[in-house]
């Protein structure tokens, strides 16, 4: 049908050519832009999962550089702590050569004024050392307060306060204590100094023996009371011994050389492993780290002697029966305090790790006074810097473990950025080779309609003919 008022066939040309228009002007946006998603209704659930990814994206980028400043801080604690080892190596040096007798004590002087101001470096060290204006060793934000037990000499009794346990010798079964210095080593055996143990008459007399142990440069062991009196008291030099083994031998020989007894005449004298120390106890040396006080009186089954520990040495009415004293040698301990630097790896809440590092200073070391102007000094010297330096060798090697952990941190983030980078460009951005072909396609359309809508406005023009 010929119709001047509706021309159907531009209608149609006219709306192909609109939605031709509007595909090239978003194919024109999308590869002027290089997204596929330029806008929620482009792909909303693409959308969404995109930006969820970004955000990830983006938190774990900012958590590798958390982790790089991290490791940064960890390189700046364990420089300043190798400084701190190379000074401790040089007093330790001093105080052996001043512990020499060919130095005069003039020369003594000038070592221990190097020794001063080693010192008192390794003090400013702990106080200024700084990471972003932060204090590294010393008074920081968040801290931690660990109490460290420095296990000595173990005994089941001490906590009885007696005679607690059970020991066959033979074919008797003796009350008895035991008494374990396998935990002792090179440094928690300084621990020991001027600490005591005692132990009493396991048949209800008043009589008692008294250890104490000193640094007295490896010649002061010494027995006062030792013959005919109620109270013995044995000083036991532990200077230079590193293991429980050696503070053990150095126990039982020196007792076995200067036997107690009841007089001058008539001391116990030793046999093998063991010395009769009263006329109710012996000292046994069970095997190079364990002890045994027993009772001179045995049983020939367990009951027998349980019953004996029951009725005399728990009773509190009796308090001389074998009592034992372990309080200050059984454990030690010491508090830690250690500075707590949060490091944000992670893009969510709680995706966090703890950057310990323990204070650090003279007094935590135990160096704050050393006087190498004495040979006495000097060996107390050698023996706290060796102390300092374990101190400094377990901090350093805290430090090290920590920042290996970040290393490993990061090379993981960087993967899972890159992965989570890739997943999210297959959903956001353009393909561009895919959209120069739709966008030709839809430009040739787009000419193809220019041009229909052209031919479909001349059609009208046969009308004319039939008015003519």
């Amino acid at each position: 049908m010929n119709s001047v008022k509706n021309n159907i066939f531009t209608m149609n040309a006219s709306r192909n050519l609109n939605i031709t228009t509007g595909r090239k002007a978003k194919d024109a946006e999308k590869l002027s832009s290089g997204y596929r998603i330029n806008r929620a209704a482009d792909d909303a659930a693409g959308l969404s999962i995109s930006e969820k990814m970004r955000k990830q994206i983006r938190g774990l980028s900012q958590g590798v550089d958390n982790s790089g400043d991290g490791i940064s801080l960890c390189q700046v604690g364990d420089a300043a702590l190798a400084e701190v080892h190379d000074m401790l190596h040089r007093i330790t040096q001093l105080s052996i050569q001043s512990a020499n007798g060919t130095m005069s004590d003039l020369e003594r002087q000038d070592i221990q004024g190097e020794v001063a101001q080693l010192v008192s470096e390794i003090g400013r060290i702990g106080e200024t050392t700084t990471f972003n204006g932060i204090h590294i060793f010393d008074i920081a934000g968040k801290t931690k307060e660990e109490l460290v037990q420095m296990d000595l000499i173990r005994s089941p009794s001490a906590d009885a306060g007696y005679m607690s346990e059970i020991y066959k010798d033979g074919s008797q079964y003796y009350p008895a204590v035991t008494m374990d210095f396998s935990a002792i080593n090179a440094i928690s055996v300084r621990k020991l100094y001027g600490k005591s143990f005692s132990f009493g008459c396991s048949q209800s007399c008043s009589e008692t023996f008294k250890f104490t142990f000193i640094n007295g440069n490896g010649s002061q062991s010494s027995v006062s009371n030792r013959w005919g009196t109620t109270t013995h008291e044995y000083t036991i030099d532990i200077h230079g011994l590193t293991s429980g083994s050696q503070v053990l031998s150095a126990i039982f020989d020196y007792v076995c050389a200067n036997p107690p007894g009841p007089s001058s005449t008539s001391p116990y004298v030793p046999n093998g492993n063991r010395i009769q120390v009263s006329h109710s106890n012996y000292l046994i040396k069970q095997d190079s780290q364990h002890f045994v006080m027993r009772s001179t009186t045995g049983y020939t089954n367990e009951q027998g002697a349980q019953n004996q520990i029951d009725s005399s040495y728990a009773d509190p009415n009796r308090p001389n029966s074998g009592k034992v004293d372990f309080a200050e040698v059984t454990g030690s301990s010491e508090t830690r305090i250690t500075n707590i630097f949060p490091i944000q790896y992670g893009a969510e809440n709680g995706e966090a790790m703890e950057l310990e590092i323990e204070r650090m200073n003279t007094d935590i070391l135990g160096i704050t006074v050393l006087d190498v102007s004495t040979v006495a000094g000097c060996n107390d010297a050698i023996d706290r810097t060796k102390e300092a330096l374990e101190t400094i060798n377990r901090q350093r090697s805290k430090i090290g473990v920590q920042q290996n952990r970040l290393e490993h941190t990061i090379a993981n983030e960087d993967n899972v950025v890159e992965n989570t980078t890739a997943a999210e460009s297959r959903l956001r951005d353009m393909d561009m080779a895919k959209g120069m072909v739709s966008y030709s396609m839809v430009s040739i359309l787009q000419q193809v309609g220019q041009s229909m809508l052209a031919q479909a406005n001349k059609s009208n023009q046969s009308v004319i003919n039939l008015l003519g």
